[in-house]
């Protein structure tokens, strides 16, 4: 990767050092008294949120089988990313969330903040899951259901809040894994703690050489396994004056991958930094800023001569993106005012077309949005019932549209589309009530009601609008003409609490998508077409297009039993009834479901923590979906089941063995139009050893 990325930021890097360089040097202690603990505790947590009848799921992360985070979120029915592949396997640009069954695609239509800062790359908003550590993690908050007001124009179809650890006091931890496919996975990380606040450092190297992506009776000597390293380096640090908390961040993070050709390589940097000032008494506030920058290299090859040779068909040798972002959040009683607004820009540089002697025509494309947005929320208490209400108004503009293209030989400009400014106004927001059954809190049991409804809605990015590109013979087009997706949603559950020890949940939704942006099939190859050129043999031609509207009508149910202080487990399932409901540009697809949509999931988690040993068992069902919109492709059933014990040799220090799909069951993310069959998520054990200090 190139440096140019780092320059960007550079003042604000400096300024962040400077915030960290002052907190920890400001009457640090590694002996800090425990009556300033409190003190310590309340430096970076956030202002609540209003979430009344929303279905919240949280992760205690640090009882987690040792997983990355996108693994660990997809043991809840209903998340996964664009594909069945996790972040060891999944191209980066297919690492979008989805949630509910409302379509995937693979930008994802889920909002996931780390700290309450966006982790959607501001380019194509996917997430670097391969960037987050999950030791430096305490809680992901899985927020179901379209959620406007603070959570903006990204939180289409849901939430996930990952916050990091708050240390107590000074200490940190180290770990070192071992296993399937030459994997080693080194992390460590350390907090000093005192009186004036604390800071913390963490960093971690990451490398495999990863599985084949085709079965051996598919793939041919030009097939190689989905091998990367993963290196990331994070500084954080808190203080308090008064009732003012400050708290900054600094993170750097690498990736390179191989997407099993060796000539499909990928690469990714990015530095994000961030700024966060909240405190009052009777009046509440929150002030976030942040930055990040990134730059992407990627090439895309087509197999030829029955997977026996390869040529490189689009070399994106730079791809940089940059997002700014405000958030300012006033809370006073039950009501909250607030401002939130974001700017991204971000273009493609690649060379096209290689009929066989190297690449004939350069591209750039890309562009620049921003939107910005008022929002306001309050909730009330009515006897037994509380009602919420959140109303936002966003302004958006889509701008600075560029598609050029140029013969690499002459120079000579051979496109430049003259793409039109965009800009309007979007409403959305949100009403959601909880009634209690129960007339006193203080008895053992309770009961609730919850129900909601929104309308919620998602700018489509840069890459969706402006970005074609090429995975070996398949092609899509960009499409610079793309409206926001909008989501209509009605949900009502009940849950009953007993004791704290148990509890139920059994929910209905309805979820109406309209404009949701997916690939479209224009045509197949071989042959030429005015809008992408040539597809070659076993080839397809899709443009990104707004689909008019699907529909999702959904139940979930969850159940969780403490059997003793040390054993519980929880169970979940999902019904997801997806179909495209109206397209008048392909009235094809009109009944059918979403790609990459099942209709049933469920998982079932077992976790025992003892004092030497701790342990979980989790099994997880994905019923069958469909790789294509026609529903001719079609991805069987999966069962997998994950497990890991740890042993506490002495002290601090433990022994651990995890693995993911135990049994390694046949997992298929991707089934070509040829009969091409993608593996995913294959058996992993890793052994380990973790330190605390």
């Amino acid at each position: 990767m190139t440096g140019k990325s780092l320059t960007g930021i550079s003042g604000v890097a400096l300024l962040s050092g400077v915030v960290i360089t002052g907190v920890s040097f400001g009457a640090m202690s590694a002996e800090t008294a425990p009556e300033s603990l409190e003190t310590i505790e309340v430096v970076g947590q956030r202002l609540s949120f209003v979430d009344t009848g929303q279905k919240k799921t949280q992760l205690d992360i640090q009882t987690e089988t040792p997983m990355r985070v996108d693994q660990m979120l997809t043991t809840i029915p209903g998340i996964s990313l664009f594909r069945r592949a996790d972040s060891y396997s999944a191209h980066p640009t297919t690492q979008g969330l989805t949630m509910r069954g409302v379509g995937a695609n693979g930008a994802g239509r889920v909002l996931v903040t780390l700290d309450g800062v966006p982790q959607n790359d501001a380019f194509g908003g996917w997430v670097y899951w391969s960037a987050i550590d999950g030791d430096l993690l305490e809680t992901a908050t899985v927020r179901s259901g379209g959620s406007s007001g603070a959570f903006g124009s990204q939180a289409l179809s849901g939430v996930v809040e990952l916050e990091s650890l708050r240390p107590r006091e000074s200490g940190g931890s180290a770990h070192g894994r071992f296993g399937s496919f030459e994997t080693v996975d080194l992390a460590g990380h350390y907090s000093l703690v005192g009186d004036a606040g604390f800071v913390t450092l963490g960093a971690g190297y990451e490398e495999t050489d990863g599985f084949y992506l085709l079965s051996p009776d598919q793939r041919g000597s030009i097939d190689v396994p989905a091998s990367s390293d993963v290196g990331y380096i994070s500084a954080r640090a808190g203080t308090s004056f008064g009732t003012t908390d400050i708290v900054t961040t600094l993170r750097w993070y690498q990736e390179n991958r191989i997407n099993g050709l060796a000539a499909a390589p990928n690469a990714t940097e990015t530095i994000d930094t961030s700024l966060r000032v909240s405190g009052g008494q009777d009046m509440r506030y929150e002030v976030l800023a942040y930055y990040r920058t990134q730059d992407f290299e990627n090439t895309f090859a087509a197999a030829r001569d029955e997977r026996t040779s390869e040529r490189a068909v689009l070399n994106q040798y730079d791809v940089p993106g940059r997002g700014i972002g405000l958030l300012a959040r006033l809370q006073f009683g039950t009501s909250e005012i607030g401002l939130d607004g974001r700017s991204l820009s971000g273009e493609v540089h690649e060379d096209f077309r290689n009929l066989g002697a190297g690449f004939t025509r350069n591209r750039r494309a890309g562009g620049d949005q921003w939107t910005v947005g008022l929002y306001g929320e309050t909730t009330r208490q009515f006897g037994r019932s509380e009602v919420s209400f959140s109303a936002r108004l966003d302004r958006y503009k889509t701008y600075n549209g560029v598609r050029e293209e140029t013969d690499i030989a002459t120079g000579d400009l051979l496109r430049e589309d003259a793409i039109l400014d965009v800009a309007d106004w979007i409403p959305s927001g949100r009403i959601g009530f909880s009634y209690s059954l129960t007339e006193s809190a203080q008895q053992n049991a309770d009961t609730q009601i919850t129900g909601a409804m929104y309308r919620t809605w998602r700018l489509p990015t840069i890459n969706e609008y402006y970005r074609p590109f090429r995975v070996g013979n398949d092609i899509t087009e960009a499409n610079p003409f793309l409206k926001p997706e909008k989501l209509y949603g009605i949900e009502a559950g009940i849950r009953h609490d007993y004791s704290d020890t148990s509890y139920i949940y059994a929910g209905l939704y309805r979820a109406w998508l309209e404009d949701g942006v997916s690939a479209v099939t224009i045509g197949y190859g071989p042959g030429f077409y005015e809008l992408g050129g040539f597809v070659p043999e076993g080839g397809v031609l899709r443009q990104r297009a707004n689909v008019d509207r699907s529909v999702t009508d959904g139940a979930e149910l969850e159940a969780g039993l403490s059997v003793t202080n040390s054993f519980s487990i929880v169970g979940r399932y999902q019904y997801a009834r997806a179909k495209v409901t109206a397209f008048d540009d392909n009235p094809e697809v009109v009944g059918k479901r979403p790609v990459q949509t099942p209709r049933h999931s469920a998982s079932v988690t077992a976790l025992y923590q003892g004092d030497v040993v701790s342990s979980t068992l989790g099994l997880r069902y994905q019923s069958s979906q469909y790789d294509d919109a026609l529903n001719e492709r079609r991805l069987d059933t999966i069962v997998t089941v994950d497990a890991s014990v740890r042993y506490r040799i002495a002290g601090g220090i433990e022994a651990e063995v995890s693995a993911t799909n135990l049994f390694d069951s046949k997992v298929v993310s991707a089934l070509s139009a040829d009969g091409l069959e993608t593996l995913a998520q294959r058996q992993r054990i890793m052994l380990g050893l973790r330190v605390g200090f």
